[in-house]
Parts: C-alpha cells; sequence; structure tokens
C-alpha cells in the first residue's frame, strides 16, 4: 500500500515536471535583462554633443535599456534562440511600438546603446515616447544557427517573433502599454528585411499583429533584377556575393555539386573559408580590401555562365523567391532611396514603387540626392521615416509631408551633403550612377 501510494506521488511529480518543462519550452521569452536607463538629461547632454537637433528628433523622455533573449521560428519550423536589445520610454503612457531591422552585419559579436550606430536610430525614436525593437537577425549577436543574408522568411521572423515575446510574456512584467500602433523601418539590408516584415505581417501567420505603416530604406528588393548587375561591374561592396552564395548554401540544399568554397576561384577558396569560419570576427571592410572589384571575377567561370543563361537554375529560383518589389501591402508604404547610393542601386526602389503602385497600394517614394552615397543617405532616409511615422502616430491627413521648419533643414541638409558628394566623385574620379549601373571610376 506504502509502496503504491509512493509510486503515485512520484509519477504525478514527474507529470507534473513534464508539464512545467513543456511549458516553458512552448515560451517565447528566455529571459530579459535591464542594461542601462538613459535619462532625458543624459539623453540631451549627449545630443548636444553630438550636433542632434532636438526640433528634427526631440528628447522627451529618459529610456531603459533591455537585452532580450527569445525563440523564433528557424526554416524548418522549429524554434531557435535569437537576441535583440528593446528601448522603452520610462512614461506610463501607451505608446507606439517600432521596429528598427539593421543593416549587413558579418561579425557574429554585436554591440550594445550608443556603441552602435544604427540603434542609436532605435534610441532616437524611444526619447520621442516609441517602444522601440532591434532584433538582431537569426545567427548574430549570439542567437542560435548561422545568419541566412537577404533572406526574407529568417529576417522577417527574427523581428516578428521578438515582437511577439515582448508583448505576450514581457510587457505586463515591466507595466509596458501599448496604443496599438507598429511601424516597421530599416536601411540596407534592414530596408530588405523591413519590407519582409511588412509582407510577412499582412499574411494569415501572424493575425494578432497588425502593422500600422513601414519605411523600408535603400533595400535590394529586385534581387533578381536590378541588384545582379553589381555581380559584373565594378563595385564597392564586394563581399555581398559570397556572403549571399554561402548563406544560401546553407538554407538551401543542392544549390551546386561539392562544398559550397568549391565555387570560388583561387585564393578565394581558401580565403573565404577562413573569413567565414563560425564564430565569425570580421567586419566587411576587411573582407572588401581582399575581394576583386568585379565580384564575379572570383567565381569559377561555369558557375557564372549558368547564372547568365540558365533561369532555371537553383540559386536563381531561390534568389527570386526572396524578391520584394512585386505585392500588394494593405497598410501604407513609404520607401526612401537615394540617387546616388553606390551599394544598393537606387533603382530597387524605383521598380518597386511603380510595382506597388500599380498593384494598388498605399505607397509614396522618398528619392534625392544625386550624390549621396550608401552611408551619407542613410541619416536623410531616417528622418524621412521618422517623420512618416510621427504623422500617422499624431492622426495627421497629410501622412508623407514633412513639417516645417524640419522640411527646411532637411533640405538645407541633404544640398550641403549631395555638394560634398559631388566634390568627392570629382576628386576619385567617379562617375555618376546611370540606368543599370553602380558608380564606377574612370
Amino acid at each position: 500500500m506504502k509502496f503504491n501510494l509512493l509510486l503515485c506521488t512520484g509519477l504525478l511529480l514527474c507529470l507534473s515536471l513534464f508539464a512545467e518543462k513543456n511549458q516553458a519550452g512552448d515560451k517565447l521569452l528566455i529571459d530579459y535583462k535591464l542594461l542601462y536607463t538613459y535619462t532625458q538629461d543624459s539623453l540631451e547632454r549627449f545630443y548636444k554633443a553630438n550636433n542632434i537637433p532636438q526640433f528634427i528628433t526631440p528628447v522627451e523622455n529618459g529610456i531603459d535599456m533591455y537585452e532580450i533573449t527569445y525563440r523564433g521560428e528557424w526554416i524548418d519550423g522549429s524554434l531557435i534562440k535569437a537576441k535583440g536589445v528593446l528601448y522603452v520610454p520610462t512614461t506610463t503612457e501607451p505608446k507606439a511600438e517600432l521596429a528598427y531591422c539593421h543593416g549587413t552585419r558579418i561579425s557574429v559579436k554585436q554591440k550594445y546603446g550608443i556603441n552602435d550606430l544604427e540603434q542609436l536610430v532605435a534610441i532616437m525614436h524611444a526619447a520621442d515616447g516609441y517602444i522601440s525593437y532591434f532584433p538582431f537577425y537569426y545567427g548574430l549577436g549570439g542567437g542560435d544557427k548561422e545568419h541566412i543574408y537577404q533572406h526574407a522568411e529568417t529576417e522577417a521572423n527574427a523581428v516578428i517573433y521578438m515582437i511577439k515575446a515582448c508583448r505576450e510574456e514581457l510587457f505586463d512584467k515591466i507595466n509596458i502599454k501599448t496604443n496599438g500602433q507598429l511601424f516597421v523601418t530599416g536601411y540596407s539590408q534592414g530596408g530588405h528585411a523591413a519590407m519582409a516584415t511588412h509582407q510577412m505581417l499582412e499574411t494569415d501567420k501572424f493575425p494578432e499583429i497588425e502593422i500600422t505603416a513601414s519605411s523600408p530604406m535603400s533595400g535590394a528588393y529586385d534581387m533578381t533584377g536590378t541588384q545582379s548587375v553589381t555581380m559584373f561591374q565594378e563595385y564597392d561592396r564586394p563581399h555581398y556575393l559570397p556572403y549571399l552564395l554561402i548563406s544560401y548554401s546553407y538554407a538551401y540544399k543542392h544549390l551546386w555539386e561539392g562544398d559550397i568554397y568549391s565555387v570560388f576561384k583561387p585564393p578565394f577558396d581558401k580565403d573565404l573559408k577562413k573569413y567565414f569560419a563560425q564564430p565569425r570576427k570580421i567586419d566587411y571592410g576587411a573582407l572588401d580590401s581582399i575581394l576583386p572589384n568585379y565580384p564575379a571575377d572570383m567565381i569559377i567561370d561555369s558557375l557564372v555562365n549558368v547564372f547568365k543563361t540558365d533561369t532555371s537554375f537553383l540559386f536563381t529560383k531561390k534568389l527570386a523567391e526572396n524578391n520584394l518589389h512585386d505585392w500588394k501591402p494593405e497598410a501604407p508604404i513609404q520607401l526612401c532611396a537615394c540617387y546616388g547610393d553606390n551599394e544598393v542601386l537606387y533603382q530597387n526602389t524605383e521598380v518597386a514603387y511603380e510595382n506597388l503602385k500599380e498593384n494598388g497600394a498605399e505607397v509614396y517614394k522618398r528619392m534625392f540626392g544625386k550624390h549621396l552615397a550608401h552611408n551619407p543617405c542613410a541619416p536623410f532616409t531616417i528622418i524621412y521615416s521618422k517623420s512618416f511615422f510621427d504623422n500617422i502616430r499624431n492622426d495627421r491627413k497629410r501622412i508623407a509631408k514633412v513639417r516645417f521648419p524640419k522640411r527646411f533643414f532637411l533640405n538645407l541638409g541633404i544640398m550641403s551633403a549631395n555638394r560634398k558628394g559631388k566634390k568627392k566623385m570629382k576628386e576619385t574620379g567617379e562617375v555618376e550612377n546611370d540606368a543599370l549601373s553602380v558608380r564606377k571610376k574612370k
């Protein structure tokens, strides 16, 4: 009798522990840590020291910065560990949410706070009352797996599952309330990720999350068309090509025979294997310095020929699956880019705008900066994006209008940066971006 009682008690205890383990396994939020608090006074001093004008982007509150560890869906449907940073305004009123998608990164180790220039965008929005998400893509910042570069599904999942984890399991714990508005933006690869996130949020997969508007900036939305020509021309960022090939080889099987590094000519086969070995600690500048100016020159001739001539090539098909230029957003969308972009061709934005407009979307376009290259373009597109979101948040009718005096000083800044860009182009002997080419030396 005593033995049976002990046996039943043991079984009940095991079942209880199993249930608890399963329940914990189903949760998306793994851990959260308050890393730092930026007071309103410290932010105002930082803005002043770095000449950030508050009439462009005000400081209305302090910010709590959290490190978030969560689970997100991988390409096989399993849940994997991912990382991100959350910036929360230190106020009790319900706030709008903003997700910022970062640009290209190779190193798995990531910085936090003002030590990361792109996180300043999230900080800037949080200082003006937005709850700001800054997810690292899968495989970066201490997350599981390897990062798949320019891969729409995993980019979007990294963003969306961070939002879900925070909304469903964190905000009640830290007394945060949202007002129901969600905005998504990002620059460069982040533009591609922002577009992917908007698209996925308007499928049936996440009915509980409604997107208010997005503003993708300088993204490579036309992977198989506009952006693919950079393979065969002199190009400032040749590392994009091997990063893409290695990533897609990791994500998709049987793209080509043999090891992924066998598609690169010597000495790039050995060099790239060394640079892309895990854990990756390099930045793209070091990688660009060892690669040819014409990206296709590092690829074996037979593979280049297949890409040029065979439309059934599996790699080309998978690349096409990650195009984001031809669909119909239901929420408003603004596209931003510079004509002088030397890395992500502005035609990506033109093609996407025309297709989205033809499909019936409420789409706006901000194109400017004839002589503004990729990096100098970014601050202005960020201001345009925040203005777009602010107008919607504040229920203004003309959501794409930049209000005075912000418009005046923004135009002055673009004119000044454009003159500097033109002068630099003359000094370096570069020619302007034409219909389907990047800037290149004479």
